[in-house]
């Protein structure tokens, strides 16, 4: 059984200080400066993630078990790198943007190299097609998937997939999620929002959001080819901070109505910046 737990806390420091001139003796108390939460350690049932920081660059995920190296250009993450606890590359992603907005991914890992290529043909709507190769030569093998993402409030809110394997239907992906009001663990991050469409589809791999707020619930429909239909749903259980973080997070998994968690919980902790 899967346990996550979550601490957050949040520093504000206020700066002031006494002006004075020969003209008035009024004294100008600067504005108070928030510094934003980050997380910095979360506690799961089988490792601990320790993350560092470059001011509110992102810079270092690490475990007992791998380490994940964040690179920027100006305030735009450009590249991931995963690797293991002997220091061996396992995983990788470089981002191209334009105009402010993500355009291409181009993850890589010991199995595959990817090309994901997004467009925004609304302000709400982010669309991506995703090619990833597996092998080389002719034992290589294709897959592709064409997602539709519809964002709401800064968070994703419905996602349609259909995926191919070497041009041929394998199925489709209908998923609804639903958000709380309160503050997403990594929103202050720089950078993360540009990159929460990678994000959503690789989360197995990163582990990371990057909408605005909390997801509490995700509906799946999976119907396959064969006629059959799955349908689950996980539901987020949130604790937070007196600042609105989450604290706790306990994630369990359904199907059709029926209680998996037997299958499935989790249970996280967090820690943020003092």
């Amino acid at each position: 059984m899967k346990k996550i737990v979550l601490l957050a806390s949040l520093t504000l420091i206020f700066v002031s200080c006494g002006r004075s001139s020969d003209n008035t003796n009024e004294i100008i108390i600067d504005p108070v400066v928030e510094v934003p939460a980050l997380p910095t350690k979360i506690t799961g049932d089988s490792d601990v993630k320790e993350i560092k920081y470059n001011g509110n660059k992102i810079s270092e995920i690490s475990s007992a078990v791998s380490r994940m190296i964040f690179e920027y250009t100006g305030n735009f993450i450009t590249k991931i790198i995963v690797y293991n606890i002997h220091g061996k590359k396992m995983r990788s992603v470089d981002f191209v943007y334009n105009n402010g907005r993500l355009i291409t991914a181009y993850p890589e890992d010991v199995d595959y190299k990817g090309v994901f290529s997004y467009s925004y043909p609304e302000s709400n709507v982010i669309n991506c097609t995703e090619i990833t190769r597996y092998g080389s030569g002719n034992g290589s093998l294709i897959n592709k998937k064409i997602v539709t993402y519809i964002q709401k409030n800064n968070n994703i809110i419905s996602e349609e997939l259909t995926y191919y394997q070497d041009d041929e239907l394998r199925g489709s992906v209908s998923k609804i999620y639903t958000y709380d009001d309160k503050k997403n663990v990594y929103r202050n991050i720089l950078g993360i929002d540009k990159i929460k469409a990678f994000l959503v589809s690789q989360i197995q791999d990163w582990n990371i959001r990057g909408d605005d707020n909390n997801n509490l619930t995700m509906d799946v429909v999976n119907p396959s080819i064969n006629g059959e239909i799955l349908k689950y749903k996980a539901v987020n259980s949130i604790n937070y901070s007196v600042d609105n973080y989450p604290v706790r997070i306990i994630t369990k998994m359904y199907t059709e109505g029926k209680d998996i968690s037997q299958n499935y919980i989790g249970v996280n902790l967090f820690e943020y910046s003092k």
